[in-house]
């Protein structure tokens, strides 16, 4: 027997999650184990819009919109643009690799047998980014390519190659960058100064209130030390609103930490693993030390606000997803120590409770066949909205020639 992940009529939004989550799922240590992706996903995009954790290199923002345009140039029948596409994001690939690329590389292993393509990785953050302009899904490009051929050919445009009336609207934006000649025999994720100029214009365009726009603007390369956001961008140097962001963001992220440690935890001990059961018992206790060293931030914390921001921020969050949360947050700021919070039925009853809703039949806790498949570590990561991955290396990749540039 086999399962699948599937969806119906569900937004873009709504796909480009699911794909996230399936990517997750194939690494373990970041699964999202008591279901808070709806509420860190709703953060990541209202901090780093336009991102999502299946990219890798800022230059690929340029180089999908150059090759789908190219085929738009030569009017690509829509019957063959899936193959046409494919090839030319397959010549890509070889064009990377000859230009010394590997790390970021989409298909580098897979080849023309990757599951998604460049533009399907791409295709929301473009769009959000201003640089596509077509407002449907890839599919919903390709069925529309016919008629727009025709409509383009018979549109007037002003001297900004934008439409004039109710002609047809181009695809990609009028003041995309042009390809570099060689761009399929050897390229590289190296951006010039013009294409990362165009990139920061486009987000200021279209995200110039984000927390995003704001590091670019800092003119400044990020230390892969920084494993979080908040450990490169000092609040107080932000402006009111987006270091409110950040700090909601971080109690998140630090206060939930521990519920995913203490589920590992009673997973070890079920498993009767000393050895995984001290780690869990020594990662708590370091959780722990960083919440009582931020103890009074965490209790003046605006709870209120903190949902105001996820709800502004497009998540729908559950009424049990919330009800978890706040319960695991008065649980863990009324525990006198770590000892006394791993100790406490309440604490645990929450957890196999929260499983369980997530999982029914197929909850590890109290489950030996399905304990089986736990090898160690489920969800153990702590949430960082993207920050490892990919965002760190988006901004340094468009900051690299700036700051070179100074």
């Amino acid at each position: 027997m086999t399962s699948t992940f599937a969806w119906l009529d569900f937004s873009e939004r709504e796909r480009r999650d699911a794909l996230e989550v399936i990517d997750l799922f194939r690494e373990e240590d970041t699964r999202d184990e008591l279901g808070l992706g709806v509420i860190s996903e709703s953060l990541s995009d209202l901090l780093f819009p336009g991102t999502s954790t299946i990219q890798t290199r800022a230059r690929y923002f340029l180089f999908v919109p150059w090759l789908l345009k190219g085929l738009e140039d030569r009017r690509t029948p829509a019957s063959d643009w899936n193959q046409r596409a494919r090839s030319k994001q397959g010549q890509l690939r070889d064009s990377l690799m000859a230009g010394g690329e590997e790390m970021g590389v989409i298909g580098y292993r897979a080849g023309l047998n990757v599951q998604r393509l460049p533009h399907h990785v791409y295709w929301l953050g473009l769009r959000r980014w201003g640089i596509l302009r077509f407002r449907g899904t890839d599919g919903d490009y390709q069925q529309s390519l016919r008629l727009g051929y025709d409509r383009r050919d018979q549109s007037v445009r002003n001297d900004d190659g934008e439409p004039v009336g109710d002609a047809w609207e181009p695809t990609w934006d009028p003041h995309l960058p042009p390809p570099p000649d060689d761009l399929l025999e050897e390229a590289t994720f190296e951006l010039q100064a013009g294409e990362a100029d165009y990139l920061v214009h486009r987000i200021a365009t279209c995200a110039g209130d984000s927390l995003l726009f704001h590091l670019i603007s800092q003119r400044a390369l990020i230390s892969e030390d920084a494993a979080f956001v908040w450990e490169h961008a000092d609040p107080g140097q932000l402006p009111c609103v987006l270091r409110a962001h950040v700090e909601h963001a971080r109690n998140f992220s630090e206060s939930m930490h521990g519920a995913p440690l203490l589920y590992n935890l009673m997973l070890a001990e079920e498993k009767h693993r000393d050895d995984w059961v001290d780690h869990y018992r020594t990662s708590l206790a370091s959780w722990w030390e960083i919440l009582q060293s931020r103890r009074s931030a965490m209790l003046s914390w605006n709870r209120d606000g903190f949902w105001n921001t996820v709800r502004a921020a497009g998540g729908r969050v559950r009424s049990l997803t919330r009800q978890f949360v706040t319960l695991w947050w008065d649980l863990t700021f009324a525990a006198n120590s770590i000892e006394s919070l791993m100790a406490r039925a309440g604490a645990r009853e929450l957890i196999v409770g929260r499983e369980s809703q997530l999982k029914g039949a197929r909850a590890r806790i109290g489950n030996p066949r399905a304990l089986e498949l736990w090898s160690g570590a489920a969800g153990t990561a702590q949430i960082d909205y993207r920050w490892g991955r990919p965002v760190r290396m988006l901004l340094n990749d468009i900051q690299g020639p700036l700051v070179e540039g100074k």
